[in-house]
């Protein structure tokens, strides 16, 4: 415990980069995750977790890798300590989390671009609400703040990533901003983040929503196959209980839209396929 809050003193104060960051695809790979070509991200995008129970040391090496070090490394190892923390960070201990949190919330204020995208939505994955029944892990004080200024970003990319994040994390202040984004970006035709914004709703779960989801239920803009396609099933099957949870069981097995498709059942509740 020691060294983690030590590691969050030099991550607060900054630092020279460490000449010999972690790798985080070895640990994932030494924690028994079969690491995709795409490498920690790619783990963290097929919602991946590790077999328990994770390797000692693990966590800590990747929480170090998460500090002063290069961009690359800095963005797999905080992927690769999602995969290894799973939703709601249920894997970690709470002193491993707190370390977390230092690092996390740097890089959602740091000035690469891609860092700031990777430190917000592995911050929404581990700090998620949770789905399983139990208890919320502990949030950092600032980190709704970090969130909310990524998402009044004039980034798209930034933008989307705040929405994936302020969605796992249920905060209904948010809702206001959302509504408003979802319907720009359904006037200016910007359908993948239009549907980044409907599963941000729908998973915060404002009844309000519900008004906007039936309209959808009789609108076309849901019927492809494709992500946003699969938000419209979320929505409809968590608001409505339509039967539209159908079709992300038959989009569970798919090699594309598969990890979408099992996400959002587990959260709805019904057995994995």
């Amino acid at each position: 415990m020691r060294a983690l809050y030590a590691l969050a003193a030099v991550l607060l104060a900054g630092g020279p980069l460490l000449a010999q960051p972690p790798d985080g695809r070895a640990i994932l790979r030494g924690a028994g995750v079969d690491v995709p070509r795409g490498g920690p991200e790619a783990a963290f995008d097929a919602g991946m977790t590790a077999p328990a129970p994770v390797p000692p040391g693990a966590v800590s090496a990747l929480i170090v890798g998460m500090g002063p070090v290069a961009e690359g490394p800095r963005i797999r190892n905080a992927y690769a300590f999602a995969v290894l923390a799973g939703r709601s960070a249920r894997t970690v201990r709470a002193n491993e989390l707190a370390g977390a949190s230092v690092a996390l919330l740097n890089m959602m204020v740091a000035d690469s671009k891609r860092t700031r995208i990777a430190g917000v939505r592995v911050a929404g994955y581990v700090f998620a609400a949770p789905i399983d029944g139990g208890p919320e892990p502990a949030r950092p004080s600032g980190l709704l703040e970090a969130v909310v200024l990524l998402l009044n970003s004039p980034d798209e990319q930034e933008q989307v990533a705040a929405m994936e994040a302020i969605g796992l994390l249920r905060e209904t202040a948010a809702v206001p901003m959302l509504r408003e984004i979802y319907a720009r970006q359904r006037a200016g035709n910007n359908r993948a983040a239009a549907g980044v914004a409907l599963e941000a709703l729908t998973r915060i779960g404002d009844p309000q929503t519900a008004a906007l989801v039936r309209e959808l239920a009789s609108d076309p803009w849901g019927d492809r196959d494709d992500p946003t396609g699969l938000i419209v099933a979320f929505a409809r099957e968590r608001f409505l209980k339509d039967g539209s949870a159908r079709r992300l069981e038959s989009a569970a097995s798919n090699k594309t839209l598969g990890p979408r498709a099992r996400a959002y059942l587990a959260e709805l509740g019904f057995p994995l396929p």
